[in-house]
Formats: C-alpha cells, structure tokens, sequence
C-alpha cells in the first residue's frame, strides 16, 4: 500500500500542477470597450423567469441587436422577450437530426444581418453593461476569432462539484488550445461571424449537445483563433445555482457527448472513469494516517483551491477537494448505468 500511495501522491501533484498551470492560459478581460456590430441570440426554453435579468443587462450594450429564440417554450417566455426589447423567433423545437439548443441558434444566426460577431448567451445569464464591448475589444487584442467565458453563481455546487470537474474540463479542452478538443463555455461566447459561416456554423454541429467545445473545436480546426478569458466578474448564471441543477445540466452534457465520440464504449469508459475517481477522491480520506494520503490532499486542495478562489467561492471549501473528486466519481457512474438525460422536459440523451 506504500507505493501505491506514493503513486496516487504523485498523481495528485502532477494533475494539481497542471491545472494551476493551465489557468495561466486563462486570458484576461480587456479593461477597455469597443463598440461592433454584435447580434447576441439567446436559446430559451421556459425562460420567463430568467429573461429579464439578463435582457436587462444585454439590450442597449452599444452596437448589440439582441434576438431570443423560443424554444417550443409553454410559458410567457416570447412576450417577456419582446417586453424586454427583443426581438423573437419562434420555434415550434428542433427539426430531425438536430440537438434543440444547436437548432435554435441556428435559426437566431439566421435573422443576422450584417453584423460582424455573433454572441451565443444563456437565457439564466446576467452581464454587465459593458460586457459585449469589453469581449470585442478582447478578440481584437488577442487576435481571437472565438472567446468565451463562464460565468459564477451561487450555491453548494460552485465550491463542491464543480472544483474537480473544472479539472478535468481542462485536462480535455485545455484553455491553451493543445489538446484534443478546445475550450469554450455555453454561457458566453462571441464569434466573429465570417470565420463561423465558413467553417459551417450550426449545420457542422447540427446533433451536439457539447454545442460549445464542439464550437470551439469546429473553429479551432478551421484555422481560427480560439481563448478562452475570464469575465466572471461580469457574468453571473442562476442555472447551477442548487446541486441537483447542477448535477442535471452536466449529465444532459456528458452523457450524450460521450455516446457522440465513444458509442457503445463511451458507457464502459464513463464506468471505468467513475471507478477511478471514486478511488482518487476516497483514498486520501481512508487511508488519512498516511503521509501519502496527507500530500495527495493537499495536493487535490489546491487544485480546488484554484477554481473557487476565481469564481468567488469560499477558499476554505478546498479542504474538502478529496470528497469532491470522489462525489464526481459518482456523478460518471450515475451517467453510465442510468440512461437517458433530460433537460427542461426534452429527452437529450
């Protein structure tokens, strides 16, 4: 049991260290503006609650036409929109062969008239007023032709659940842009419009539920420039805002995208994975008299460390990174064994 303690130790630093490098490839916001022609489309299924909180905020950002898509919505979601000042297409769902989300930005991109960037923006996002102008002014000093951001949010999930999986979001899609697939989040992302039409927008990802790595990734291979900034400061979401949402809306996620890549092997992979970080999280906390198990601790904590501190969730939460790890163990085995996800009443998986 030494040596496999010295393993999961030495494990446990190197993933550590690699994280915490990782987010130094996390580009900084600009601290200027700079008015273009954005249209900013926002899918929306069942949004009345949340729409005014990010209408609010988006309507009005200088050079922004805004666009809601109701997504075969069953409540007010389409005359809160217009109340709000947007304009509003109607979708009675998506059509054979397509993810809902993927479909109902298509037909947003498809009211674009000749602006310049597109931005794809959560219905359960607030941002600031200077959002839009602060994100163009970052693609033009990066030279990106793709950014993004997530947002933060409140609740239990922020400095539990999501410190380990933010690990391994970037050990796939790292925010360098080296890896398999590139980085981008769903809760913000703006695209310079000419560079999405000709890598073949929506329609190239018309069945993805990973609609945003699969954006960015679709970008990336099509020559553009991709990064990854962070604007959490001016982006705030309510949708993971209790566990249990939290845990939904990255099971609708990964559970089809790993049927996407994988097939039939993305289920035993989900199962193999799980088992594995079940015992990377629990082992550290078993075996707690080892001094192994006290430097794979430490190790996973400031990891965790690393993602709440810039989300604005409480840094003493890192102390509880091995139960983290061990909690997301199960959260992969849950989306083996129990098929079929859910989102908003729709079957996505």
């Amino acid at each position: 049991m030494g040596m496999l303690g010295a393993v999961h130790a030495g494990l446990s630093v190197l993933r550590s260290a690699r994280n915490v490098a990782q987010w130094q490839h996390v580009a900084k916001l600009s601290s200027s503006t700079k008015t273009a022609s954005v249209l900013a489309v926002v899918p929306a299924r069942n949004e009345e609650a949340t729409l005014p909180s990010l209408l609010s905020g988006l309507v009005g950002q200088p050079g922004v036409r805004v666009v809601v898509v109701d997504d075969a919505s069953a409540d007010a979601t389409a005359s809160v929109a217009r109340s709000r000042g947007a304009e509003v297409i109607e979708s009675s769902g998506p059509a054979a062969g397509w993810a809902g989300k993927t479909h109902a930005m298509h037909l947003g991109v498809g009211a674009a008239r000749d602006e310049e960037w597109l931005l794809f923006v959560d219905a359960d996002v607030t941002c600031a007023p200077d959002l839009v102008g602060r994100l163009v002014a970052t693609a033009g000093e990066l030279g990106a032709d793709l950014v993004s951001s997530s947002g933060r949010g409140s609740g239990v999930a922020w400095w539990f659940l999501l410190p380990a999986f933010n690990t391994l979001v970037f050990e796939g899609s790292p925010p360098s842009g080296r890896g398999p697939t590139a980085l981008a989040v769903g809760h913000c992302v703006l695209v310079r419009r000419s560079v999405f039409v000709a890598a073949g927008g929506w329609q190239a990802l018309a069945p993805t539920h990973a609609d945003d790595v699969g954006l960015a990734t679709l970008i990336r291979d099509s020559g553009g420039v991709v990064r990854f900034v962070d604007a959490a400061a001016l982006l705030t979401t309510s949708g993971l805002d209790s566990f249990g949402d939290t845990w939904r809306s990255l099971r609708k996620s990964i559970q089809p995208s790993m049927r996407e890549m994988f097939g039939p092997w993305g289920r035993v992979l989900l199962v193999v994975a799980g088992l594995l970080h079940l015992a990377y999280g629990l082992m550290p906390v078993l075996r707690w008299r080892s001094r192994w198990s006290w430097l794979a601790w430490f190790a996973q904590a400031v990891s965790h460390r690393e993602f709440v501190r810039r989300v604005g969730a409480p840094e003493v939460s890192a102390v509880l990174a091995p139960l983290s790890w061990a909690t997301i163990g199960v959260f992969l085995l849950d989306c083996a064994v129990r098929p079929g996800a859910s989102w908003k009443g729709r079957r996505v998986g």
